[in-house]
């Protein structure tokens, strides 16, 4: 996965180098859980070759925006800086904001990668209109506003973190946390677990306007678990039906789990995973695709290579 994340001038300084502490210590950890896990890659975009947070940090920019956005898998704009309605509007009508937002709404769909966002940057993605007929979350405090401004974004006030469309928004600027591990989560279950426990993530209570979660509800166990007993399983003709027995749970409930979890089904996931540590063995190892096939569930190499090809 590779996350550009926006250094917008003014950011609030813990919710920008959160994000990407959070990255980045998934990045180190990831070889240690299982090096089949794809990779965490982080670039730092900026409109400026340098841009200054609300602290005064000095943030140098890897890649610029203009430089185009379809290289990443996730754009992450953080917290605008703003704590009230009058300044979150000062902050969009900065240039280097108004810039951003062009940048997001002239982009063309299939150029553009996934959009996340926490605290005010989801208000930049609403003004892009990239969030129109999506649901989202923003800071409770600026519900009220957000709704006024944007009546084509569904605005759900019940969760820490939405996935909705190409879109993952989050709560108020503690969020970008949650934002950050559900991220990781999509690479790993097990790894966000991980970052989560390193970093004592979860002794972190976290509050939104009508509900109390801590930062593993960006995780779950169950899928965790599913992950692990098919990577320790992944030559194995699999089924669903006797995975949810080996975990102690019905297939409906697994599948739902993992359904809301990674937006696919517990095949899909098993596709994914074999397919990860097809692609480890062929850049790691001198085997064949047919030595490889088997060693990853499958009879053949032209069938590994429909699946890789699938998931390319």
């Amino acid at each position: 996965m590779h996350v550009g994340v926006v250094a917008i001038p003014g950011t609030f300084d813990s919710a920008f180098t959160s994000v990407l502490d959070i990255l980045r210590v998934a990045e180190t950890l990831r070889r240690s859980v299982d090096p089949d896990i794809p990779p965490v890659r982080t670039t730092v975009v900026g409109l400026r070759s340098s841009v200054r947070t609300a602290g005064r940090l000095i943030v140098e920019a890897d890649r610029a925006v203009d430089d185009g956005l379809g290289d990443y898998d996730v754009l992450v704009v953080p917290a605008l800086g703003a704590l009230s309605a009058s300044a979150v509007e000062d902050a969009l009508a900065l240039p280097e904001v108004r810039e951003l937002r062009a940048a997001l709404h002239d982009s063309p769909d299939a150029g553009l990668p996934r959009l996340a966002g926490a605290c005010t940057g989801t208000f930049l993605l609403a003004e892009s209109g990239r969030l129109d007929g999506a649901t989202a979350a923003t800071s409770w405090w600026l519900n009220e506003t957000f709704r006024g401004r944007y009546p084509r974004v569904d605005l759900d006030t019940t969760r820490m973190v939405v996935r909705s469309g190409n879109a993952l928004t989050a709560g108020a600027a503690f969020a970008h946390i949650d934002l950050a591990i559900s991220l990781v989560s999509e690479v790993s279950e097990r790894l966000a677990e991980t970052v989560a426990h390193r970093l004592l993530i979860d002794e972190r209570p976290t509050r939104s306007i009508h509900a109390l979660h801590g930062h593993l509800a960006a995780t779950d166990a169950l899928v965790t678990r599913l992950e692990d007993e098919v990577r320790r399983r992944i030559s194995e003709d699999l089924s669903v039906s006797d995975l949810a027995d080996t975990l102690n749970v019905t297939r409906r409930t697994l599948e739902r789990h993992v359904r809301q979890r990674t937006g696919a089904t517990p095949n899909q996931l098993i596709r994914r995973l074999r397919a990860e540590r097809a692609r480890h063995l062929r850049r790691t190892t001198d085997l064949t695709m047919d030595q490889i096939a088997p060693r990853v569930g499958y009879a053949n190499a032209t069938t590994l290579g429909r699946l890789l090809a699938s998931t390319a």
